[in-house]
């Protein structure tokens, strides 16, 4: 095991303060200064497309909204509405099972006497 990590182990140990150098492998210095401002352009488009779509989704979003309420107040007058018609049609009933309840009582009079 000692064999192992004698061949493997680093020859020297990296100072902790030190930076990272930097390499130049298959690109040169040269054209990193190239690519720097085609990434920003990129970058920049891509984040102005991500704004301009959240602010499509939100007016999309905004109008589903005032649907929806349009939608809602339309339930809600239609709701009371039929509430009246409820009240109205039970004062129908009451007066009908009075009326009812009085010619009951004539009738049962009548034949009595």
């Amino acid at each position: 095991m000692e064999q192992v990590y004698e061949m493997n182990a680093p020859k020297e140990i990296p100072a902790t303060r030190e930076q990272p150098q930097f390499e130049e492998k298959s690109i040169g210095i040269e054209n990193t200064n190239l690519l720097v401002p085609e990434t920003i352009s990129r970058w920049k488009m891509e984040v102005l497309d991500k704004i301009q779509y959240l602010k499509e989704n939100f007016e999309q979003a905004n109008q589903d909204r005032e649907g929806l309420s349009q939608e809602v107040d339309r339930l809600k007058s239609a709701l009371a509405a039929s509430q009246q018609r409820v009240q109205d049609l039970e004062k129908k009933m009451a007066e009908t099972l009075e009326t009812f309840n009085r010619l009951m009582v004539e009738v049962s009079g009548v034949l009595q006497s």
